[in-house]
């Protein structure tokens, strides 16, 4: 087959794809605007599709939903980079040294039973209300859901072949990167897409309780005055927000890592 022909079937699968996972929001939808004819609901309890749309127009031409993500935006990417960069090298740490792991791993596990949230009340004593309660409570959810997982990516090499490569002179940076980095890969890509997912659900529970600016703080604040349609619209803008930030980061990440390096066949 040419490739002017592969090109046509790869596009009518995606065509397809996308058209599949259409349908059910289309049916959500239908049903959300079919409500108002057989049932009478107050506007404040579930508001129309229609009245939906009119208060995304008029957040949106405001600059008011625009102002309240890039708040949001900034304190997820601060919160996620530093988790993250806590977490990395800690968790490489606990799964090849020993000594290292007999020290810290009980505490992680002890520290690990408190929900991200839970650290609120002491994150507003300690920062105030505003930005650091919420970017603390974000670098928080996404340090032990990463160490997690890098841990038990490294850990799940088998000891066999850890021994062999040893056997054969492979030590130091060579030993990591032939060996632990792509062994692991797997494990510690998933443990930062589900960091990412845990970090944007604290961040919203974080802005409702300690912000006071920020798609959480928008809805907590919209609710008080039984904004429904307000509350809606942020709730849709943070699930779109992760969907596009699945399909825009993840999916061609592991393209081009995973199966790249033939770790994992790409769907």
């Amino acid at each position: 087959m040419t490739a002017n022909g592969i090109a046509p079937s790869r596009l009518a699968r995606q065509a397809a794809s996308i058209g599949l996972a259409l349908i059910v929001p289309a049916l959500v939808v239908a049903a959300w605007a079919a409500v108002p004819f057989f049932v009478k609901v107050p506007a404040y309890k579930l508001p129309t599709v229609m009245e939906i749309g009119e208060q995304f127009w008029v957040l949106t031409s405001s600059g008011k939903l625009g102002w309240e993500l890039l708040v949001s935006g900034s304190r997820f990417i601060v919160g996620l980079l530093l988790g993250t960069a806590l977490a990395l090298p800690l968790g490489l740490a606990i799964a090849l040294n020993r000594h290292v792991s007999d020290v810290v791993r009980p505490a992680l596990v002890f520290f690990q039973a408190i929900a991200g949230i839970a650290w609120v009340p002491m994150a507003i004593i300690w920062f105030g209300f505003g930005q650091g309660p919420v970017i603390f409570v974000i670098a928080n959810t996404v340090f032990f859901s990463t160490i997690y997982n890098v841990v038990r990516g490294v850990e799940s090499i088998p000891a066999v072949l850890r021994n062999a490569v040893r056997s054969m002179g492979g030590t130091g940076i060579g030993y990591f990167r032939e060996l632990i980095l792509p062994g692991a890969l797997v494990q510690i890509i998933v443990g930062l897409r589900t960091s990412m997912a845990f970090g944007l659900r604290a961040l919203v529970g974080a802005e409702m309780i300690a912000g006071t600016s920020g798609l959480g703080f928008m809805t907590i604040d919209a609710s008080q005055s039984y904004g429904t349609d307000t509350v809606i619209v942020g709730m849709l803008v943070i699930a779109v927000v992760w969907y596009v930030l699945d399909r825009a980061v993840f999916i061609p990440l592991e393209r081009k890592t995973v199966v790249r390096w033939g770790l994992q066949r790409f769907q």
